[in-house]
């Protein structure tokens, strides 16, 4: 299988070569180019076979949505749901497979008779969990009258299959890619901005990640001899790796669609600026979290049951406890998605038991906290309280990131145990910082300027999205030497500093396994 992971050289040949065949064939034509092209990328990047999934998903989108349009009834509702469950089905069968793998070790274990279940022998699809997102949402949006059936069944299969989306999203809406099927003509501005973008996403990536993943897979290695202040190293740099991985990958994607004239929604708006996790959350994955907001929460709050519960507790212990029933279900339903969607028990343990618990009780104790801050004269807008609130949010954030790093429940248990031993007299040892014991994780002192300068640069950028600049659009209103300098610095950073050794693997994205 050729290697065409998405910081790979034979990517960037696919993409140049894509862009002239793309640009090449007529307009009416374009998105059939486009659709080969994604077919092959396919074939190339994962195993040929199972595209027949995407085409299962395909088959069952297509005719549901063209039944649901011509009919009406309870049977059309009965065709959409099974359309909805034959994907779920999929996804549990091949990508979810750790629920019923684990559950049946469990009873196993204590029920000798009870059958131990093994994975299926078949790969999965590349991206099933991202384009199993968007299908469900095409579904529901026809049937919601919020989309319009696509007739073509092969602009159809582009939705599920645009290559820049199979790696690692963002999950788009049906209406947000309907530009796939317009015609366009090559422009060398949508050209340089896509360019710079794979640039920055391939600096995250490559500069940042490896060289914090190379801290964090030490640590987790060798928990006996990594212990003490390597624990909290690893933990607070944890998320930090997460996001550079993730962004970058998200940075390419991005990138790639702009070379084609395509933009597609972002996903990162600077998570670690959010002064609660709610608002976190609204940062971070944003098209997951849209995704689960629209097609879970909104209809779970809409529902005549829930309405109903609202009503009685409303009636027996006020407004604000009726209004917080409601809202409590919808966020306990979403969180439950949102980790059953990351594929094992251990992210709904984190979802649900963590965030889902946390949230609720910030909601529920809100005006609470707010008459408390105020007699004790807390200046809620001052820098120190805001800086107080956005450290909170990023360490409870690093809770919560054990429970993605651990390999279960009962390992993220005992990591969180280990941080608390970890400051204990006996346990903490600040000497490591100085004594050279860095060399033990394979980076030098240059790997660890690197990361420092990576990080200021990436607190640059930060905070000038949270002024309303966008860095890329601020660096080409500026002169010649300073616009290409700015870029080949970046450029020299990658190739120079860029983690390519032994062992590494261009396709090895944190979130390329969902």
């Amino acid at each position: 299988m050729i290697s065409l992971g998405i910081t790979s050289f034979t990517f960037l040949i696919f993409i140049l070569v894509a862009a002239i065949v793309y640009y090449l064939t007529p307009g009416t034509f374009q998105w059939i180019s486009l659709l080969s092209l994604s077919v092959i990328f396919y074939c190339l990047a994962a195993a040929p076979y199972t595209v027949i999934y995407i085409l299962i998903s395909t088959i069952t989108a297509y005719f549901s949505t063209l039944y649901a349009e011509k009919h009406q009834g309870g049977r059309v509702t009965a065709v959409i749901i099974s359309a909805v469950i034959i994907n779920i089905l999929i996804w549990f069968l091949f990508k979810g497979n750790a629920y019923w793998i684990q559950l049946s070790s469990f009873l196993h274990a204590r029920i000798p008779s009870f059958p131990a279940l093994e994975a299926v022998p078949l790969a999965a699809s590349l991206g099933m969990g991202f384009y199993t997102c968007q299908i469900i949402s095409y579904i529901t949006d026809c049937c919601w009258q919020n989309a319009v059936p696509q007739r073509n069944f092969f602009k159809l299969l582009l939705f599920l299959m645009f290559f820049p989306l199979l790696t690692s999203g963002p999950i788009c809406r049906y209406n947000e890619l309907t530009v796939l099927y317009e015609r366009h003509t090559f422009d060398i501005d949508s050209f340089e901005r896509g360019t710079q973008r794979i640039l920055w996403g391939f600096f995250k990536k490559l500069v940042l990640a490896e060289r914090l993943a190379a801290v964090v897979n030490t640590v987790d290695k060798d928990p006996l001899k990594c212990t003490g202040l390597w624990l909290w190293i690893a933990f607070l740099s944890y998320p930090l790796e997460l996001y550079s991985d993730f962004s970058g990958s998200i940075d390419i994607a991005l990138g790639t669609a702009e070379l084609f004239g395509i933009i597609l929604p972002e996903n990162f708006n600077n998570p670690f600026f959010s002064e609660t996790s709610q608002e976190l959350w609204q940062r971070w994955h944003m098209t997951l979290g849209n995704w689960a907001r629209d097609y879970i929460m909104y209809p779970v709050l809409k529902s005549e049951k829930t309405i109903a519960l609202s009503s009685a507790v409303k009636k027996r212990f006020g407004k604000r406890a009726g209004k917080l029933a409601s809202l409590g279900v919808g966020m306990f339903m979403t969180w439950l998605v949102m980790g059953i969607w990351h594929g094992n028990y251990k992210y709904i343990l984190g979802c649900v038991v963590f965030y889902f618990t946390l949230m609720f009780l910030y909601e529920a104790f809100s005006p609470a906290l707010k008459k408390l801050n105020q007699r004790l004269g807390i200046r809620e807008q001052s820098f120190s309280w805001k800086l107080f609130r956005r450290i909170r949010t990023y360490l409870l954030f690093c809770v919560f990131l054990v429970f993605f790093r651990a390999d279960g429940v009962s390992p993220a248990l005992k990591m969180l145990e280990g941080l608390a031993a970890a400051l204990t007299p006996g346990n903490f040892n600040p000497w490591i910082l100085v004594d050279g014991s860095l060399s033990m994780t394979g980076l030098s002192f240059t790997d660890l300027s690197v990361i420092l300068l990576s990080l200021l640069l990436l607190l640059l950028a930060a905070l000038m999205r949270e002024k309303k600049v966008h860095a890329r659009y601020w660096i080409a209103e500026q002169g010649i030497v300073f616009r290409w300098g700015a870029w080949l610095f970046l450029l020299f950073l990658v190739v120079i500093y860029g983690k390519y050794g032994p062992g590494y693997r261009a396709a090895d994205f944190i979130y390329q396994g969902f």
